[in-house]
């Protein structure tokens, strides 16, 4: 049976077009019907000869997010394409996450006509961020979130491009922090995600067991994926991992599956994801697993997931940070920590990274140190409404570490009292009052002043 074939409007410098224009010549599949090196000509291009994907050869320097959803507004059938080289690999699940299909360079013919024939699926979205369910063509009823419960969701990552600093610490008593809050007179429900896929210790630091753990959910993920390439005829080891990229952006994972692979910590309710028990199993996730977890994570009924991560710049870290609405980075105040910290601030402002996600946080701070805040502040280069939160060293916090009793949970502290101003400055919802807070006869006390009022 004879198929149409595809529209293909091409982005790429002058080069790259003519080498593309020849091997796409004899292709039965995709017709280039336009080729622009200049990124002012795109709009009218499109315009013009209304493509059925557009192909980006080359990233140019624009404002990611709203080209993406202008493409999708006033070109909705129209799919995206952006080719990646090696260098530029670690933004593909942040393209992902905004509706394109990424390829790797140098563009192989066959690629691309891979591509147009999974878009031509009936169950395959034009765009991968809006997949659906395999082998249905509409999602069932009960897979999607209550939008107000969607639109409150926070989803917090700490990270720390230095090790040692106390991520995971603070990532413990952030998120018992949000479990003894309330909305609406309910407990927030509040999940915490260990994504040191080989050296996480976020479970251990509460005294948890690691079983069961995310590496199970990883198998799982990798039987629905095998089923979906042997239901298409094709044999798992034939596929490269490219392919299996493709195979996951059309996948959907129902939120309702997280409980199956969470320990509770009974004492807050935290509900916690923790990292697989054995180091070798983290080599066996792959970034298309993290993509699909981090998407089911997104539409689960969860108030608020904090993603611990690890000191570096792998697939699960880069993913985590551009999932998330809120990055907290820590650090300590040495020499090797401060400068990480600003070479990482450095990276994600040529990202054109939303900088008001950041929360930058200074950890075990004394009262003498070799810098001071306002030295910090200058070498990160921070805008002066930017606030430097800091957690006070304290004798205390060792112990809590190896007790696994969090400092939110014990007596009054400096080290509690600046967790809890940073959690606050993350998610400004009202905790329950205690008792000795009320007035006669049962009503509150008359607020002090605005801070208390707007912080309760």
């Amino acid at each position: 049976m004879n198929r149409e074939k595809k529209r293909l409007l091409i982005f790429d410098d002058e080069r790259s077009l003519y080498q593309l224009r020849q091997n796409l010549a004899g292709s039965s599949r995709i017709e280039p019907v336009a080729e622009i090196a200049r990124w002012e000509e795109l709009w009218q291009a499109m315009a013009e000869v209304k493509p059925d994907a557009v192909l980006l050869g080359s990233l140019p320097e624009i404002d990611w997010g709203e080209f993406s959803r202008q493409m999708q507004l006033y070109y909705p059938q129209t799919a995206l394409m952006a080719a990646c080289s090696l260098r530029e690999l670690n933004w593909e699940p942040f393209l992902r996450n905004l509706g394109f299909w990424v390829i790797g360079k140098p563009i192989q013919v066959a690629q691309l006509e891979m591509l147009v024939s999974r878009m031509e699926m009936p169950c395959i979205p034009v765009h991968p961020g809006s997949s659906v369910a395999v082998g249905d063509n509409k999602p069932p009823a009960d897979s999607a979130p209550a939008p107000s419960a969607n639109e409150s969701k926070q989803i917090i990552t700490v990270y720390g491009p230095k090790g040692g600093v106390g991520k995971t610490f603070l990532s413990r008593e952030l998120a018992v922090y949000f479990t003894q809050q309330k909305r609406e007179n309910r407990p927030l429900k509040v999940l915490a995600v260990d994504f040191n896929l080989d050296l996480g210790t976020f479970a251990t630091s509460l005294n948890l067991p690691r079983t069961p753990n995310l590496f199970g959910w990883v198998q799982a993920i990798d039987q629905l994926l095998m089923a979906v390439v042997e239901r298409e005829g094709r044999h798992p080891q034939s596929l490269s991992h490219a392919e299996w990229q493709e195979h996951a952006a059309a996948v959907r994972i129902s939120p309702q599956e997280i409980r199956q692979y969470v320990v509770v910590h009974e004492p807050t309710g935290l509900h916690v994801l923790t990292s697989p028990r054995d180091i070798r199993y983290s080599f066996e996730i792959k970034d298309y697993h993290l993509y699909l977890m981090l998407e089911a994570l997104r539409l689960s009924d969860y108030d608020v997931i904090l993603i611990d991560t690890a000191p570096d710049t792998t697939d699960a870290t880069v993913q985590a940070l551009f999932f998330a609405q809120r990055v907290i980075m820590v650090g300590n105040p040495v020499v090797d920590s401060i400068e990480n910290i600003q070479r990482m601030l450095k990276l994600l402002r040529e990202a054109e990274y939303p900088e008001e996600r950041i929360q930058l946080c200074i950890n075990r701070l004394q009262r003498k140190e070799m810098f001071t805040l306002e030295e910090m502040r200058a070498y990160f280069q921070l805008h002066p409404s930017k606030k430097l939160y800091t957690i006070p060293d304290d004798e205390e916090v060792k112990k809590s570490i190896n007790t696994g009793m969090p400092m939110i949970l014990q007596g009054k502290s400096a080290a509690r009292e600046a967790l809890e101003m940073l959690g606050r400055s993350l998610l400004p919802v009202q905790a329950e009052k205690p008792e000795e807070e009320k007035g006669l006869g049962g009503k509150p006390k008359k607020r002090a002043s605005l801070f208390s009022w707007l912080w309760g």
